[in-house]
């Protein structure tokens, strides 16, 4: 399958430019939109001039993505994925003379399949382009006017999830606050919303503790520690020992 080759290879993306002509180059870079192309036309699954054709040979490849993404295959699900998207992808000049009800049928199947790349990259544990998924996946409800807010809260909680996982803590709480407001009550987002607000503390913590250090002196770092440890028991007696000195020198 040269195309789930071409997949593999995706492993960044292309930048996010929402004014260009191609959803696909949000996933992937020119050459390996190029091989999305050419694997269609291989497979005798090229462009239709019909709308409605292109549409269902969409659907056809997202259902094939479904089932390699059920059996665990989530390399070969993305291939499928993107090619749905190639099909999706209209030109600037098509998509001007739509109709509405056919702009909203093209934009609610481009929804559908970022939110499988989405979930794809999230099964495999590719936590950065998880993110990336998710951040198109919003901008596309964005620009296009959509309103779902399953779609929205599940963006957001796997963006949260994949900041979690990278140690973003403070951006994971913000992507999850916002899922959990869109979708109160969730038991997946309230958790993940609790280990962020519990990461966010050991953080704030954590650099707490490192500007304390700073103001340290370094006997005063060297008394810090377990107290049965030599060297700690040393400098501790040490540090009581100048300040007995200095008490008696007032003292005198």
């Amino acid at each position: 399958d040269s195309l789930a080759g071409a997949s593999v290879v995706s492993q960044r993306f292309g930048g996010m430019d929402f004014d260009n002509e191609s959803l696909l180059r949000c996933f992937c870079s020119e050459d390996e939109e190029k091989a999305v192309a050419d694997w269609c036309k291989e497979q005798d699954r090229g462009r239709s001039d019909i709308f409605e054709y292109r549409l269902e040979e969409s659907d056809k490849l997202r259902e094939e993505g479904n089932e390699l993404y059920k059996a665990g295959d989530f390399a070969k699900a993305r291939s499928r994925y993107f090619a749905a998207i190639w099909h999706l992808d209209f030109d600037i000049g098509q998509q001007w003379n739509m109709m509405d009800h056919h702009q909203l049928d093209l934009n609610t199947r481009k929804l559908k399949v970022i939110g499988n790349i989405c979930a794809a990259y999230l099964k495999a544990h590719d936590w950065v382009n998880t993110k990336k998924a998710a951040d198109v996946g919003l901008r596309h409800m964005e620009k296009a006017g959509l309103k779902d807010n399953e779609a929205e809260a599940k963006f957001l909680y796997r963006k949260g999830l994949a900041n979690l996982e990278r140690g973003f803590t403070e951006d994971a709480y913000e992507a999850l606050r916002k899922a959990d407001s869109v979708s109160p009550g969730d038991k997946q987002v309230r958790q993940a919303l609790r280990t962020a607000c519990e990461g966010q503390k050991r953080d704030k913590e954590q650099a707490k503790a490192v500007w304390r250090d700073k103001f340290l002196s370094e006997e005063e770092k060297a008394c810090q520690g377990v107290w049965w440890q030599p060297s700690v028991l040393s400098a501790r007696f040490r540090a009581r020992l100048r300040r007995c000195c200095r008490r008696r020198a007032k003292d005198a």
